[in-house]
């Protein structure tokens, strides 16, 4: 198998905070397959970050990784501000500790493993695979939606 990999994820809350998904669409080669899930209460952020893990946890080490997200909390944290962060005893610039300081740390531990490239791409610009991850992650925040009015 081919250690380049391509991938874009996404993610999506209704409500923030609501029900949510993630996605991502990941590109071996000729191979492509979409992995995708989601809660029933929970952030966009959270999702965001959900969707670079589940990714990253589908992909072999010592990969080659171009992962793209439109998410800019997502992007900066993970090529600049996480090292600041964890300096700082995973707490922001106010010294409030950092929310989804879990995920965060399980990002830099799969980090780890592959060489990730992380790049920002503008979401609904026309981008087929980011669309596609948008698709996928909001479908899941609306099955989640549905979910929680049917066992009302």
């Amino acid at each position: 198998m081919n250690q380049q990999f391509y991938v874009v994820t996404d993610g999506s809350a209704i409500g923030n905070p609501g029900p949510g998904g993630w996605a991502a669409v990941l590109v071996n080669g000729r191979m492509q397959w979409e992995i995708s899930g989601g809660s029933s209460w929970t952030t966009i952020s959270e999702m965001e970050l959900m969707a670079a893990i589940q990714a990253l946890r589908s992909i072999p080490a010592r990969s080659k990784v171009n992962l793209y997200s439109d998410s800019d909390y997502l992007i900066r944290g993970m090529n600049d501000l996480t090292t600041r962060w964890k300096n700082r005893g995973w707490r922001n610039r106010r010294g409030l500790p950092l929310q989804h300081q879990g995920l965060w740390r399980e990002l830099l531990q799969l980090e780890k493993g592959v060489r990730i490239r992380w790049t920002w791409v503008r979401g609904h610009s026309g981008h087929r695979l980011q669309a596609r991850a948008d698709e996928l992650a909001y479908a899941e925040a609306r099955h989640r939606r549905l979910a929680l009015r049917r066992a009302a």
